[in-house]
């Protein structure tokens, strides 16, 4: 399986299945709801939480590399 990375900003983080499912809700929330802005909390129950403010024209994008 490729390793996915979440662009944010200019850092980039893992992402998992499950995180970027929660990111789609997130987005949906945002954009299309008209919420806001949402905190993502990436690593949920984890002991490295990291928080991202999910708001439009914060540039996010979902990369790939493939196994070699």
């Amino acid at each position: 399986m490729p390793n996915r990375f979440l662009r944010y900003g200019d850092q980039r983080y893992i992402i998992t299945r499950e995180a970027e499912a929660r990111l789609d809700r997130a987005l949906e929330s945002v954009y299309t709801n008209g919420g806001g802005h949402q905190w993502l909390n990436l690593y949920h129950d984890t002991e490295a939480p990291c928080r991202l403010l999910i708001a439009s024209g914060v540039p996010i994008t979902i990369e790939t590399e493939p196994n070699d």
